[in-house]
């Protein structure tokens, strides 16, 4: 361990009961063409030498906070306590935008206070605006926080700095949150949330199992109607079909192929959930 990461170990010692792990998952849309993830994988190991990534996603659409969202929300969890979730997805880069730090169950999050945040964190999160100026590095770039900014936050708290010493504590952050079903005579109307690099359209619709028992369901965008069905297989091929996917929402899917693109669909586009009469 460096010695910088060292002190900043000692620092958090006695705080609230923050632990680091020394892990950082990260979660952007820089995607890999570019040196972007490279760079802020660069800065921290120059903060903190120890810490250990696990590249959640780099594939979130431009701007698309509510996909980065809902990956976050549906994965922090799968990591052990202590680790330090850095997500940048940034429309508002280089604004007067504060930069969130949170400690939640266990785990610190680090994100733009743009609403990623807002279905994430618990009631019971303690949330802080990060001293932009006192983690920046000299020269900070006005359209690469990840890199400047971020990255060097993201190392202290790896590092074992507790969260709530990088910044003041604030109750005002934007608590935004997924799209609300509306509930019909005979089912749900939702929105199409994202496209997954298989088309499959992502709804933030998600029904317990036993609503949907003693039933047939079909699901509607557009025009075109998809069964529901348990599985991929239980579909011909070509076939649209609608199922519960991994994060148990409701998903609209191609059977071999590519439902977004079948459908010409595209983010927020209505699907609706109805029983079918027989």
């Amino acid at each position: 361990m460096s010695e910088e990461a060292e002190q900043l170990s000692t620092a958090g010692a006695t705080s609230l009961g923050w632990r680091s792990s020394g892990i950082v998952s990260l979660l952007t849309d820089f995607g890999l063409d570019d040196a972007y993830v490279g760079v802020m994988k660069a800065v921290m190991l120059a903060h903190n030498e120890g810490v250990r990534f696990v590249d959640l996603s780099h594939g979130v659409a431009p701007q698309a906070v509510l996909q980065a969202s809902w990956l976050l929300a549906h994965a922090w969890n799968r990591f052990p306590d202590g680790t330090t979730h850095l997500a940048v997805v940034d429309p508002g880069v280089g604004s007067d935008r504060r930069i969130l730090v949170a400690e939640d169950r266990g785990h610190a999050f680090l994100a733009p206070d743009n609403g990623l945040l807002g279905p994430v964190l618990s009631e019971d999160a303690r949330v802080f605006a990060l001293d932009v100026e006192r983690f920046a590095l000299p020269n900070t770039s006005r359209t690469f926080h990840g890199r400047d900014v971020f990255a060097p936050a993201a190392a202290a708290l790896a590092a074992g700095q507790a969260p709530e010493d990088l910044g003041e504590s604030i109750d005002d952050w934007l608590h935004a949150g997924f799209p609300g079903p509306t509930l019909l005579e005979d089912g749900w109307s939702t929105r199409v949330l994202y496209a997954d690099r298989f088309g499959n359209l992502i709804t933030p619709l998600i029904l317990p199992a036993a609503a949907l028992e003693g039933a047939s369901w079909q699901a509607r965008i557009g025009r075109c109607d998809a069964p529901l069905v348990e599985t991929y297989a239980d579909a011909a091929s070509g076939a649209l079909l609608a199922l519960l996917g991994s994060c148990g929402s409701l998903e609209v899917s191609q059977r071999d192929g590519d439902a977004r693109a079948a459908l010409g669909a595209k983010v927020g586009d209505e699907v609706t959930l109805r029983k079918t009469t027989r």
